[in-house]
């Protein structure tokens, strides 16, 4: 054994386990209530998995124990499902992070990728097609192309996905996807150059970490009771659109009807509830052309990076039929509604605050209506 090798392989399966293990312990908390951070502490649980298995196989593939040979050959599989795994969970991060609806074709895609996979893993217990163990040697064999092709389309369909996104909501709404990107691509292209530097799984929980820490910044523009973007988020684009000579978008003022009266009559604690189910309505009506911040109290904002009258129109329509859907649906004591109004403003030129006063005239017009 290559001593060299062998320290390279224990100190960087090490440095990762705890810098995974540190991040979990950190943020298990917050995992119970942010679905961001579900998925994330389900990469940190692969990557933990595959760290050991890395471990393992390495350390124990010459043993002539049934047992041991047993669990270097699990943890050989381990191995190729983590790549697959790491990268369906990335792009399953980057779509909800980013409010895109997971289509049921993309959702078969993506358990066909994952059910190749595991069929895979089992034909090689008897055909040793991605991977073989003998004479105290681990060798990769012809098939384990597939799992990294498996792994490299996860990847590149959360870019595709990203963009389209980016494209679709201007500069709304972004987030630092190259953090994860850098990292791997790194690890992976050290690891292929210098076999003795196993970094591969410690560049992917770097990756993890500098996610979460965006995350982290993020929490400054977030509203801790729905989730949505805050006021100060809205300031935020304000400044970066001054750095623009034009910055066209719609901005559409929400204000929920009858909302004392959810207070009054059932409680804070209702009235918390229904806030938030508003929040989720938001999402699903605007999510694909903007960003939906609350702005405060029973207010939110729709920023739309569309200045298209009609299109603005449809969409709101579409959200007002959303919410008599919804109240089809629930069993609450009350019906939730909102009045909306509408206006178009170049970012650059005009103030939050003017703009704002603006959107909410149009949508007192019709607030009249109520």
């Amino acid at each position: 054994m290559d001593m060299n090798l062998s320290f390279s392989v224990l100190t960087a399966n090490i440095i990762s386990i705890l810098l995974i293990g540190t991040l979990y312990l950190a943020n298990r908390q917050k995992a119970e209530y942010d679905r961001d951070m579900r998925l994330l502490q389900q990469m940190m649980a692969a990557i933990g998995i595959a760290n050991i298995s890395d471990c393992c196989v390495y350390y124990l593939a010459g043993s002539s124990n049934i047992v041991i040979k047993v669990l270097v050959f699990l943890s050989g599989s381990g191995l190729f499902l983590g790549n697959v795994m790491i990268g369906y969970l990335w792009a399953k991060f980057i779509m909800v992070h980013m409010n895109i609806p997971f289509s049921d074709i993309r959702r078969n895609i993506y358990r066909t990728i994952g059910l190749i996979s595991i069929v895979l893993l089992v034909i090689n217990i008897f055909y040793p097609l991605v991977f073989s163990v003998s004479d105290g040697r681990y060798q990769r064999g012809f098939a384990y192309i597939i799992f990294l092709i498996f792994a490299a389309f996860y990847i590149l369909d959360s870019l595709y996905l990203y963009v389209k996104r980016v494209k679709k909501n201007g500069s709304l709404k972004l987030f630092p996807v190259h953090i994860f990107l850098i990292p791997v691509i790194l690890g992976v292209v050290i690891q292929a150059f210098f076999v003795e530097i196993a970094i591969t799984w410690t560049s992917i929980a770097i990756s993890v970490a500098g996610i979460m820490t965006a995350l982290k910044n993020e929490i400054i523009f977030t509203d801790c009771l729905t989730g949505l973007y805050n006021r100060v988020y809205l300031e935020f684009l304000h400044k970066r659109a001054c750095n623009k000579k034009d910055c066209w978008v719609s901005g559409i003022m929400i204000d929920l009807n009858g909302f004392k009266q959810i207070n009054d009559n059932y409680g804070h604690a209702e009235g918390d509830l229904a806030l938030c189910i508003v929040a989720d309505l938001l999402r699903k009506s605007f999510s694909e052309y903007g960003v939906v911040t609350r702005y405060a109290g029973d207010e939110f904002v729709i920023m739309l990076n569309t200045t298209d009258d009609q299109l603005i129109q449809k969409i709101i329509k579409s959200a007002k039929k959303n919410f008599v859907t919804e109240n089809e649906k629930n069993d609450k004591p009350y019906q939730l509604s909102a009045s909306m109004g509408y206006a178009i403003t170049n970012l650059s030129n005009e103030t939050i605050d003017d703009f704002m006063n603006r959107i909410d005239e149009q949508m007192y017009q019709d607030k009249m209506k109520y």
